[in-house]
């Protein structure tokens, strides 16, 4: 089951009742000028909004739910991620840096972006906080583990009695560019070309730490392209998403389907 909302997400969920979803996994607007197709990406409360936004996450959440929130300091403020999750009532239980690279026909052929910033260097990482009610929630160590190379599978099991090695808070993940896959940015951008998708494997991540089940409900409050919901669908999961874009809202349901 799915729902793909064309709302204000503050607006849909003050409507909705207590403890109804299970995950949220979202990347919100990062309120540094980005041009996306109708909305600014610009706020003198941006902190207060952001605020506003994951404590109604949290009425909504389940006393056992997960949030994971991707967030990348700015220029004008790089403690602006730890000023959102400071002022929040959940805790953050842990903090994953995402490493972002360029990935091409299976081979990392870059990281970042070029910036044409005569002071600073292009971020090569965001921040990936997991919040959770009283930073005592448990995660899956093994569905969010890497699996042995098969040549090594058998003396590892035989050492560590695992067929898996653990996670860590770092995450590779690349971007998928027009030469990743079958399924390109070119396509998940759509026609609007949405100026800031995020990769699908980020969103696996997320869901594997959580050990979500099938028919667990898994909401993103910015919609974008539909990433979340159609990794929640890999799951099996019922997944919401609320987005204000009518093009957005359109190529999600495209996407979906």
């Amino acid at each position: 089951m799915g729902e793909v909302i064309q709302q204000d997400c503050l607006e849909w969920m003050r409507t909705q009742p207590d403890n109804c979803l299970d995950v949220v996994v979202s990347s919100p607007p990062y309120n540094i000028n980005i041009n996306y197709n109708t909305y600014a990406d610009k706020r003198d409360n941006y902190t207060s909004w952001m605020r506003d936004i994951w404590e109604e996450s949290f009425r909504l959440l389940k006393p056992t739910g997960h949030l994971f929130l991707n967030i990348q300091p700015t220029r004008e403020n790089p403690l602006m991620p730890y000023e959102v999750v400071s002022q929040l009532s959940w805790k953050v239980q842990n903090t994953f840096i995402w490493n972002k690279c360029v990935e091409i026909d299976g081979h990392v052929r870059g990281q970042g972006t070029v910036a044409n910033s005569k002071r600073y260097l292009p971020n090569g990482w965001e921040f990936v906080f997991h919040l959770t009610e009283k930073s005592k929630t448990e995660i899956s160590q093994e569905r969010s583990g890497v699996p042995y190379q098969p040549q090594w599978a058998e003396d590892n099991f035989k050492r560590t009695g695992r067929t898996w090695r653990p996670s860590v808070n770092s995450w590779f993940v690349p971007y998928e560019t027009v030469g990743h896959g079958k399924i390109s940015s070119k396509k998940m951008k759509g026609e609007k070309k949405h100026p800031a998708i995020y990769p699908r494997e980020l969103v696996r991540k997320c869901l594997r730490v959580a050990d979500v089940q099938p028919n667990m409900v898994v909401y993103d409050p910015f919609g974008g392209t539909g990433t979340t919901a159609a990794v929640a669908k890999e799951f099996d999961c019922d997944y919401i998403t609320t987005e204000i874009d009518t093009d957005y809202v359109k190529f999600i349901k495209e996407r979906l389907q």
